[in-house]
């Protein structure tokens, strides 16, 4: 193979790999592109974030849930994952320089189980370390957290890297059965390879 030609096709392989998985055409079944969501870039409180009056009880389980949310994920356990949304989640994904993609119902749960079956078999183990919870907002079964963290990766056992910082933006629901996550929006803060 000529040096020119193999260059091409290791750059484009290359950019092949960089692209996330929710920025493909066209969109993913199931999947509409989410005009008005972007990242949460700003904290501005109305109230004291030194407050005490919160339910200390609903505040562990949201950061439990928020938790969960990194275990299921990070260990491919699908339906466990799925368990900590509410049946009408609308989950928000988008990177620097893409539209944001919107996923509901069957759509949602399609997207990610594939996801998650191919990550399974691709010799990557991602860890999302969910550093930060802040509780914009909280009431007796509403909450808005923003949520910030960092992904990284172990290929095939061998080499670790930080893949991106996270940003999270999410509201929660309180039902018979505890909290649930209804919204969820995932704004890395740099493309995400596959």
């Amino acid at each position: 193979m000529k040096p020119t030609l193999f260059l091409a096709v290791t750059a484009q392989l290359v950019a092949s790999c960089a692209v996330p998985a929710f920025a493909q055409t066209p969109l993913p079944a199931g999947a509409t592109y989410s005009n008005d969501p972007k990242p949460l870039k700003s904290y501005a409180p109305v109230d004291n974030p030194g407050n005490t009056a919160f339910d200390v009880t609903d505040r562990a389980a949201i950061a439990k849930l928020i938790y969960a949310y990194s275990f299921a994920y990070d260990n491919f356990e699908t339906e466990a994952w799925f368990s900590l949304f509410t049946d009408d989640v609308t989950f928000v994904a988008g990177t620097p320089g893409q539209k944001a993609v919107a996923f509901q119902g069957d759509g949602f749960r399609k997207f990610w189980r594939e996801r998650m079956d191919a990550f399974r078999t691709s010799g990557n183990q991602r860890r999302h370390l969910m550093s930060n919870i802040l509780f914009l907002d909280q009431t007796a079964d509403t909450a808005h957290v923003s949520v910030v963290g960092l992904l990284t990766n172990s290929a095939d056992g061998k080499v670790f890297s930080a893949v991106s910082s996270l940003n999270y933006e999410g509201w929660l629901v309180k039902g018979a059965d505890g909290w649930k996550i209804q919204r969820w929006h995932d704004f890395p803060d740099s493309i995400v390879p596959q």
